[in-house]
């Protein structure tokens, strides 16, 4: 298990994963649960450090999360 930060625009919280992907899923669903705005996520304890981001494509324009 990997652990990772989620940061969203109410603060930030620590959450464990399986992988990459699971904590995406995860760090989703639980904005979504607590009504909270997305904005990326770190993973800790990894080297190199990385940051995870999530966008979408809708009608050829390029959005993400962020604001």
């Amino acid at each position: 298990m990997r652990q990772y930060k989620v940061y969203t625009d109410k603060g930030s919280f620590k959450i464990e994963a399986q992988n990459d992907t699971d904590a995406l899923r995860l760090s989703l669903y639980y904005c979504w649960r607590d009504s909270e705005k997305f904005r990326h996520i770190e993973a800790i304890g990894v080297n190199p450090h990385y940051t995870i981001h999530a966008s979408i494509i809708l009608n050829n324009s390029f959005f993400t999360f962020e604001q």
